[in-house]
């Protein structure tokens, strides 16, 4: 469950970090990959979650 952006801009919720925590910024593991060569081999953690390792999907 997300929290309303508005919500999140009232005083004290996360202070001066208020602005920080209701912007959208985007990533990506590109740089990553190109640097160190590194490309995944493992299930993604959806993937893995689906997996039922960690807890009864039921």
């Amino acid at each position: 469950m997300s929290i309303p952006a508005d919500e999140l801009m009232v005083p004290g919720y996360f202070g001066f970090l208020a602005n920080i925590v209701t912007q959208n910024y985007p990533a990506s593991n590109l740089i990553t990959r190109r640097t160190l060569g590194w490309e995944p081999a493992q299930p993604s953690l959806l993937a893995d979650l689906d997996n039922g390792h960690y807890f009864s999907a039921s």
